[in-house]
């Protein structure tokens, strides 16, 4: 995590609020939780529950750091006294994205006119003085190393954002049918193999099977079926193309 800096009171519009830089990236912009209830007008309580409960959609270190955890360089205590400290569970910050999401889930047209203004003036500021200064360069071999520096920035930006987007589908857990249909070409493995090779004794097809979806799994990397995600498929069927029985399934098969 980056370091946090504090920038002081800022105000947007009639709403005042904490400052803060850092945590997500150099010169990202985040606020606290604290700071979201009151512009909102609602308890903390209640906006620490709603992403409690859709946490799984908020990332760590992108959307959101829970500072009760991870407070980084800033002291809690300038924000809250010690008895606040110890009875919350968590004390959030979040970055715009993070912010974006909270949104979505509070659904209100109040949320989204704050959004326009934080976006826009808060968010968004350092970005835009930082593009200012660039156009206000004379020198053309300083303007032109300028432009190639904001270029590059913008590829590692994309590139960035295409590699989130591949991992988050590579992570994906597989479809219900997605399941359904690796169930049947791994049966269909197997039943191929005990018809050319006449077995119909079942603690022999318990054996193959067994052996069968062991290779499955550790071609995956992973202790069971249910775990196995998109980015797995390559590697599992190249598994059941290549599968033979190991050796000392086939001695144990012996005993039957």
């Amino acid at each position: 995590m980056n370091d946090l800096k504090v920038l002081g009171t800022e105000k947007i519009g009639t709403f005042e609020f904490t400052g803060i830089e850092g945590g997500f990236g150099k010169n990202k912009k985040a606020m606290l939780v604290k700071d979201i209830a009151t512009i909102h007008d609602r308890p903390v309580k209640a906006i620490n529950q709603a992403i409690n409960m859709n946490r799984a959609r908020f990332k760590d270190g992108i959307d959101v750091i829970d500072l009760k955890i991870e407070s980084g360089s800033i002291k809690l205590t300038e924000f809250f006294n010690r008895q606040q400290i110890a009875n919350s569970n968590n004390i959030y910050l979040l970055s715009e994205r993070g912010y974006a999401k909270l949104l979505k889930i509070l659904e209100d047209n109040k949320a989204w006119e704050i959004y326009d203004e934080l976006v826009d003036n808060y968010f968004n500021m350092r970005y835009v003085i930082q593009k200012q200064d660039s156009y206000m360069i004379t020198d053309p071999v300083q303007r032109a190393k300028r432009w190639i520096e904001e270029q590059e920035e913008h590829q590692v930006k994309l590139a960035m954002a295409k590699q989130e987007t591949k991992d988050v589908q590579d992570n994906t857990p597989i479809s219900s049918k997605d399941y359904q249909v690796l169930s049947r070409k791994i049966g269909q493995k197997l039943d191929r193999y005990l018809s050319q090779h006449q077995i119909y004794n079942k603690n022999q097809v318990a054996l193959l099977r067994w052996d069968l979806n062991n290779v499955i799994l550790k071609a995956a990397g992973v202790p069971a079926r249910t775990l196995i995600k998109q980015k797995h498929f390559t590697a599992i069927a190249e598994a059941l193309v290549n599968w033979e029985p190991s050796e000392s399934t086939l001695e144990k098969m012996k005993a039957y």
